[in-house]
């Protein structure tokens, strides 16, 4: 495995690094946080701009088609500045969708926006009481009448508010399946949650839509599948970019403050957690590059993207964890920046694979070798 940096990979990074720099900081974010769609308009335009919303789409349909290995740096450098943005949902996760599972028409018509940033299409598939497993799922489409007729809801749908449309997984008589249901008519409302991010419960009650609505439900399993083990290396990116930016606040904390004539940084009470914390987070980022080499050379990650998700959420919650408390009463006052970051790692933790799914997903693969 070959992880050494290109020029072009350097490049990324500080495109991504300068962006950051320019529109994320605390006082945004926090910003973003209280108002809606829940995320800097500037700053998605921007990235639009300089073709990051396009990462991973084909070059025939406007997109840079980078490699996997490309998107996790550039996720990295994200997660060091909490970026917030529909990246993830919708360049990343309906792009790959539509890529893999879309007909024709749906790929014309969509991923050419999606790669411009112009056109936010976002996916909908965890449900109420209900994993999000695509065999079981309880939203259903049904034809009658020439049309497509869905019922159903599904929870914390991201930034459906401001979506042009949602992808919808859900089952129907041929299999699971997935259609692309326009926002402009659908009831939503907003789901509190610990990250404070733009999350929405969804209710479909015999929407009507047209047969065209529908992707390949041939395809849709296998797509799905693959996608969501992208989505888990790539969310795993964020949280090693969190983890490391968090740990460098601890660390400059226990430097700066003194308690006994001396910085907090020397007792080893603190020393010691900060080195478990960075060995961790070496550990955690080379399982996450492993994944992600490893979806680039078309080998099988169903083992390794669970794991690097797994760990890297994990390491995520315990450095932002260990950072509240190195900080002490600051560290859990909203005027501090680690509860932040402690707030979007257990998002991350929970989101696209929970710890419980992911030892499944594991276990199943340890198990079947």
């Amino acid at each position: 495995m070959d992880l050494k940096i290109s020029a072009e990979q350097q490049m990324l990074v500080r495109t991504v690094e300068q962006l950051c720099g320019s529109y994320c900081d605390s006082a945004n974010l926090r910003q973003w946080q209280a108002e809606l769609p829940g995320y800097g308009a500037e700053f998605w335009s921007a990235m639009a701009d300089n073709s990051l919303a396009g990462m991973l789409v084909a070059e025939e349909y406007g997109g840079s088609g980078l490699a996997v290995l490309d998107a996790v740096l550039a996720f990295e450098s994200l997660g060091n500045s909490l970026a917030v943005s529909p990246l993830l949902e919708s360049s990343v996760i309906s792009a790959s969708m539509l890529q893999l599972a879309g007909t024709s028409a749906q790929r014309r018509e969509w991923l050419p926006e999606l790669a411009a940033g112009k056109r936010l299409l976002v996916p909908a598939w965890l449900e109420p009481e209900h994993s999000g497993a695509l065999d079981s799922m309880h939203c259903v489409v049904e034809k009658q009448a020439g049309e497509l007729v869905l019922t159903g809801s599904k929870l914390l749908v991201p930034y459906a508010n401001s979506a042009d449309a949602v992808l919808v997984m859900c089952r129907s008589a041929q299999g699971p399946t997935a259609v692309i249901v326009p926002t402009q008519d659908l009831a939503m409302s907003q789901q509190a949650n610990h990250a404070e991010q733009s999350l929405w419960q969804l209710r479909f009650d015999e929407l009507r839509l047209p047969l065209e609505a529908q992707l390949d439900v041939s395809a849709v399993s296998a797509a799905w599948k693959k996608t969501l083990l992208l989505t888990q290396v790539l969310a795993a990116a964020q949280a090693i970019g969190g983890a490391s930016q968090v740990q460098q606040l601890a660390v400059n904390y226990a430097s700066e403050r003194e308690q006994f004539g001396q910085p907090i940084g020397a007792f080893q009470a603190i020393a010691h957690y900060l080195a478990d914390r960075a060995t961790e987070i070496e550990g955690a980022r080379y399982q996450v590059y492993q994944a992600a080499w490893a979806m680039d050379q078309d080998l099988p990650v169903t083992q390794l993207a669970p794991m690097a998700k797994y760990q890297a959420t994990e390491v995520f919650r315990k450095t932002s964890s260990t950072a509240v408390q190195v900080h002490g009463g600051m560290g859990f006052s909203e005027e501090a920046d680690p509860q932040l970051y402690y707030r979007r790692a257990k998002h991350l933790q929970l989101m696209y694979g929970d710890p419980q799914l992911l030892e499944q997903m594991i276990a199943d693969e340890v198990f079947a070798a």
